[in-house]
């Protein structure tokens, strides 16, 4: 089939009925993350902390970001790899990291769950301590503490924003789970993603509108090596789950991941955001309803161990 512009298609995107050749595959993507990060994003004077791991989207995400930075002034792209110490898993994305970071010259640094925590994922979940935590599977644990850690270093080194490489996909995921759970408040705090705290860096999420597919597709023509092979601990998660049922969905009427998002943000526009009387977690400085943030004090019922 042809594309519109009357080249050979290389893309059928079925949501939109269409036919994309590569080049016109290409500038759609990339035209959809322009507008979701806007003026506001792509200007000079921005330092835009990265969180990068290894696979499509996050490797997607930062060559595209890369793209746009290159040609404004007094723009900065730093990357932080998050090493949980995952055997036969994280060493892999380690590799394609720094190989991805060496050959488009960006700042890269490593941040080790070991380092930080005194523990490895591996460690956690070989003790068995998670039940300790009163958590049931390892990325309940795994998803906080590295959000937690890219934030840290995204302060520390003067972020302006930072980067997570969330596709269509992954928000229709945690929409759809907050709304199944009934958790209200991570229904809103997801969708606005603010916060009053002095060292809470503010999160940009440029995939929002790129589905899955098309996440894998721009990185094979842009011929960009990441790690294919999931997490070992992922398949134990709820997450997993919604992922086919939306997988599902998708298949039996193409479009319905923008369905959800776009009826989401509509009910976002009619909830007004209120963050409570909140404190300062008296370890990190976080806010939070108690004297220390759900981090903090996990790691306190660690080191009693």
């Amino acid at each position: 089939m042809k594309c519109a512009c009357g080249r050979e298609s290389v893309y059928y995107q079925r949501y939109a009925n269409r036919w994309l050749c590569e080049d016109c595959f290409k500038k759609d993507v990339e035209k959809r993350v322009r507008k979701v990060l806007g003026r506001e994003v792509i200007r000079n004077n921005v330092k835009i902390g990265v969180g990068i791991s290894g696979g499509k989207d996050s490797l997607v995400m930062t060559y595209i970001l890369k793209k746009f930075y290159d040609s404004i002034p007094n723009s900065e792209i730093i990357c932080f790899f998050v090493d949980e110490g995952i055997k036969g898993f994280r060493d892999v994305a380690k590799k394609y990291v720094v190989e991805f970071c060496k050959e488009f010259d960006i700042d890269l640094r490593i941040i080790s769950f070991k380092e930080e925590i005194n523990y490895t994922m591996d460690e956690l979940v070989e003790k068995n301590y998670l039940k300790h935590l009163n958590i049931g599977k390892p990325c309940s644990f795994c998803g906080v503490v590295r959000r937690y850690l890219l934030n840290k270093y995204a302060f520390l080194n003067n972020c302006t924003y930072l980067a997570i490489g969330h596709n269509l996909d992954d928000f229709c995921q945690t929409i759809l789970m907050n709304y199944i759970e009934g958790n209200v408040k991570n229904i809103i705090q997801f969708g606005k993603d603010v916060s009053s705290s002095t060292n809470f860096v503010k999160r940009i999420k440029p995939l929002k509108l790129i589905p899955e597919e098309e996440v894998i597709l721009y990185a094979k023509l842009n011929n960009l090596k990441y790690q294919k092979e999931p997490c070992p601990y992922s398949h134990l998660s709820y997450r997993y789950k919604i992922k086919k049922i939306i997988e599902m969905l998708e298949e039996d009427k193409p479009g319905v991941r923008f369905g959800i998002l776009r009826g989401y943000e509509s009910l976002l526009k009619l909830i007004e955001y209120r963050e409570g009387n909140l404190k300062k977690c008296k370890i990190c400085g976080s806010l939070c309803s108690g004297e220390l943030c759900k981090v903090c004090s996990w790691l306190e019922i660690l080191k009693g161990l």
